[in-house]
């Protein structure tokens, strides 16, 4: 898998599977985890993130991503509750 489609198949992991780790990303890609695969998702991520359609946070050493759309979702619930 390369580019765009490798991109695109990440968001629909994401969107499925949320929150998710990149570690847990790479399995579901049946990628070997090992540093290369990870550097490689992780970069996807960060593309997907600049272009805000996923948010993501560290918790220590993990990244953790989640859809964008959750994010709007957690403002509206949050507004909602006061």
């Amino acid at each position: 898998m390369k580019g765009k489609y490798l991109r695109r198949t990440v968001m629909e992991l994401v969107e499925h599977h949320w929150p998710v780790h990149i570690k847990e990303l790479v399995r579901n890609l049946g990628l070997e985890v090992n540093n290369s695969n990870i550097k490689k998702i992780s970069y996807h991520i960060k593309e997907l993130e600049k272009a805000e359609k996923i948010r993501t946070k560290r918790v220590g050493k993990a990244l953790i991503a989640w859809p964008h759309d959750m994010e709007k979702m957690r403002v509206i619930y949050e507004l909602l509750r006061e």
